[in-house]
């Protein structure tokens, strides 16, 4: 009757050494451990099997029936448990065929996806993205493994998801080169008289903003409102109508000399960019190398690679 005490790697490890060696010295000298420590353990493993498993012909240790039946099992588990014991996952950008989703809004298309496709173009061609937005369902899904990667304003983030600051930014005022109000300043006047473009969706820092807003009880004459800043530039240009956006986004749009900007006549709140992963990534291999690679964009100073409580 076997004995049912637990068997561990060890012990196996000693079996093996034994049946390969044919001596109980080797082994001990082959594993690291005194002679009378492998036939301790030895004796443990006879006890189990209830089979003397090794006995002694001559200068040798011979196997048993039961321990030749052994063998071949406990050779297979030594081999998957050296491949368990020794595993690292390898990540190769250059030739790696692997997709990722991103979860974005279309700010982020504008001041990040250019770069980023640019640079998988470049070093690692086989690599492919999937680019969703941001809506209350992003947790979910990113702790599924649906997304792997959410790079906007997340505020609704809890346990479980780590954080890095890519930048932080403010808001400006747009407006067209040609409005007929506004030419040197933008004043509190204007800002309360003018028609405003607005912007209600995840992903964005504009809660912050209607929030300072309400806080300082400024009043605004709201025109339309928006869930994306598709054809904003030229809305704004053909239009009297003005919007506040953030100050990357309003960079970009301000290139087009019909378009110009203004500092908003009240404090205007900062807040960070972050890209936000879930914890069951955050040692992935690929996952690591496509936040490193977002990060170093921006390459600023102001991280946070702490998890989101």
């Amino acid at each position: 009757m076997k004995d049912s005490g637990k068997m561990d790697i060890r012990q196996l490890q000693i079996f093996h050494e034994i049946n390969r060696e044919k001596s109980v010295s080797k082994a001990a000298e082959n594993l690291g451990m005194g002679q009378p420590g492998v036939s301790i353990e030895l004796n443990k493993l006879r006890k189990h099997f209830n089979d003397p498993l090794f006995v002694r012909v001559g200068n040798t240790m011979q196997a048993t029936t039961v321990a030749e039946s052994l063998a071949g099992h406990i050779t297979d588990l030594l081999d998957k448990w050296k491949r368990i014991a020794e595993f690292t996952e390898e990540f190769d950008p250059a030739t790696s065929t692997r997709g990722f989703t991103i979860s974005m809004m279309d700010i982020s298309h504008i001041e990040i996806l250019p770069r980023l496709v640019a640079y998988l173009h470049e070093n690692a061609p086989n690599i492919a993205l999937e680019i969703v937005p941001i809506t209350p369902e992003t947790p979910m899904y990113m702790s599924n493994g649906a997304i792997d990667l959410a790079i906007g304003f997340v505020p609704q983030l809890k346990a479980g998801f780590y954080q890095q600051t890519l930048f932080r930014q403010q808001y400006e005022c747009l407006v067209s080169n040609q409005h007929p109000r506004i030419q040197d300043n933008l004043s509190l006047e204007d800002f309360e008289r003018e028609g405003h473009v607005v912007f209600y969706h995840q992903g964005t820092g504009h809660s912050i903003l209607e929030q300072q807003i309400k806080r300082l009880g400024i009043k605004r004459n709201i025109y339309l409102q928006l869930s994306s800043f598709l054809g904003l530039g030229l809305l704004i240009e053909k239009s009297d109508l003005i919007t506040s956006i953030p100050t990357r986004l309003s960079n970009m749009f301000t290139r087009n000399p019909n378009l110009r900007s203004y500092a908003l006549p009240f404090e205007s709140p900062r807040y960070a960019i972050r890209q936000h992963w879930h914890a069951r990534f955050h040692q992935d291999a690929g996952s690591r190398w496509l936040r490193k690679i977002i990060y170093e964009f921006f390459n600023t100073s102001d991280s946070n690679n702490s998890p989101n409580e």
